[in-house]
C-alpha cells in the first residue's frame, strides 16, 4: 500500500508539473520502449471465493509481474505531444492459508493470474530529457483464480478491458530513463472455465516501475 501511494504521488506530480513550465523545449523522441516490474492489487471477490470453497480473505491480494511496451510520438502541438503504442503485461500472485493451530493442516494454495494486451493513446507533456503522460485504450485481458490442488489445464479466453492511467519517464542518461506508471484496468465479466470460477466485472489497480529507452 505504501508503494502504491508513493507511486501515485510521483505520477500525479509528474503529470501536472509540466503545465507550470514553459514548453519551448526540445520535442519528445520519435519512440520509447519500456520494461517495468508490475505490482497489481487483486480484489477479494466473494463469488469467486465461494466457488473455490474458501473465504474472501483467503484470496491473493497482491501480485508481481512484468510489463513491456513501445510508444511512438509522431505529432506535437503546443505543450502536448500525441503518442500511440501499447503494452503487454503478465503477473501472478499466490496465497496459502495458514492453519489456526500447529496441529491443523495448511489450507489450499490459491493462485491469481492477470495478463493484458493494452493498446494506448497518450497525451505527453515535457521534453526529450523527461516527460509525463496520461494515456488509455481498449484492449484485452485475462483474470483467473484457481486452487493449486485443483489445477485447470484449459486456457481461459481473453475479454475486453479498458485501461487508463498516467506516468512519467526521466532520462538520467542519454538513452536510459527511470519509468513509473499507475494504471487501472476495467475488465469485463468472464465466464467460468473448468474448475476456475466466473469473474464479475472488476477494476484492478496496477503500479509499476522500471526503465525506458529512447
Amino acid at each position: 500500500m505504501i508503494l502504491v501511494r508513493g507511486l501515485a504521488a510521483l505520477v500525479i506530480a509528474a503529470a501536472f508539473a509540466p503545465f507550470a513550465l514553459a514548453q519551448e523545449k526540445e520535442t519528445l523522441p520519435i519512440a520509447a520502449v519500456d520494461a517495468r516490474v508490475t505490482f497489481p492489487r487483486f480484489k477479494s471477490v466473494p463469488t469467486v471465493a465461494s466457488a473455490l470453497q474458501v473465504d474472501s480473505g483467503d484470496l491473493p491480494g497482491h501480485g508481481f509481474g512484468l510489463a513491456v511496451g513501445g510508444h511512438f510520438y509522431p505529432w506535437h502541438k503546443g505543450i502536448v505531444t500525441f503518442g500511440f503504442g501499447g503494452e503487454v503485461l503478465t503477473s501472478r500472485g499466490s496465497k496459502t492459508n495458514e492453519p489456526a493451530t500447529p496441529t491443523e493442516p495448511k489450507g489450499p494454495t490459491l493462485r491469481t493470474e492477470f495478463s493484458s494486451v493494452a493498446p494506448q493513446v497518450s497525451l505527453n507533456f515535457g521534453k526529450r530529457e523527461g516527460w509525463s503522460y496520461l494515456s488509455g485504450g481498449l484492449g484485452w485481458a485475462r483474470l483467473t483464480t484457481e486452487r493449486q490442488d485443483r489445477p485447470e489445464t484449459a486456457s481461459a479466453p481473453r475479454v475486453k478491458a479498458l485501461n487508463y492511467g498516467g506516468g512519467a519517464r526521466w532520462f538520467a542518461k542519454k538513452h536510459l530513463a527511470i519509468s513509473l506508471d499507475l494504471r487501472f484496468y476495467q475488465i469485463n465479466a468472464q465466464a467460468p472455465v473448468g474448475t476456475r470460477p466466473a469473474y464479475p466485472k472488476v477494476t484492478l489497480l496496477v503500479a509499476s516501475g522500471g526503465v525506458a529507452f529512447k
